[in-house]
């Protein structure tokens, strides 16, 4: 899997600005804290695509392919 230039800092600050707008530091809020950290560990290679979809839309408390149409806006090829 081919990632943007920039992965993690462009996602998370998509992902704050959409579900999190209120909040002005991440760590104030956990489940704002617990996406930004399930991004981190998928950049990382911690953990797999599927799982950082499924975390997020946890987090984000949004649909699966809600999150996935924002994720692959930054992944290049597959």
């Amino acid at each position: 899997m081919k990632l943007t230039t920039d992965f993690f800092n462009k996602l998370a600050t998509n992902i704050r600005e959409k579900y999190f707008p209120e909040i002005k530091y991440y760590r104030d809020n956990d489940m704002c804290a617990n996406g930004i950290y399930s991004i981190e560990l998928f950049s990382n290679g911690c953990i797999n695509y599927d799982n950082l979809i499924k975390r997020l839309s946890k987090y984000c408390k949004d649909t699966k392919e809600n999150i996935k149409l924002i994720v692959d806006k930054y992944v290049e090829e597959m």
